[in-house]
């Protein structure tokens, strides 16, 4: 009996932090989520900006591929913070 009162308060307490350990994670996914929606909203307000004032040059090779880069890690950190 000792042994199954010890047994099922070790399962309380794993099923306690489990489920603050799920409750931090959906914290952060929101921060995130609420992250990328700003950033979006602001890429959009950007580019309206850009159509306003008739357009910028295009930009070099070298910048696509230094936003490129700076894209793929971006999405690598978001794929992190998700885990």
């Amino acid at each position: 009996l000792p042994s199954l009162l010890r047994r099922l308060v070790t399962l309380i307490s794993a099923q306690a932090a489990l489920g603050a350990s799920s409750q931090a994670f959906r914290k952060q996914a929101e921060g995130a989520s609420q992250a990328a929606r700003q950033y979006l909203e602001d890429n959009d307000a950007l580019r309206k900006k850009l159509e306003e004032s008739g357009g910028a040059p295009s930009p070099t090779r070298d910048e696509n591929e230094t936003l490129k880069a700076k894209v793929e890690s971006l999405k690598e950190e978001l794929e992190l913070s998700k885990k």
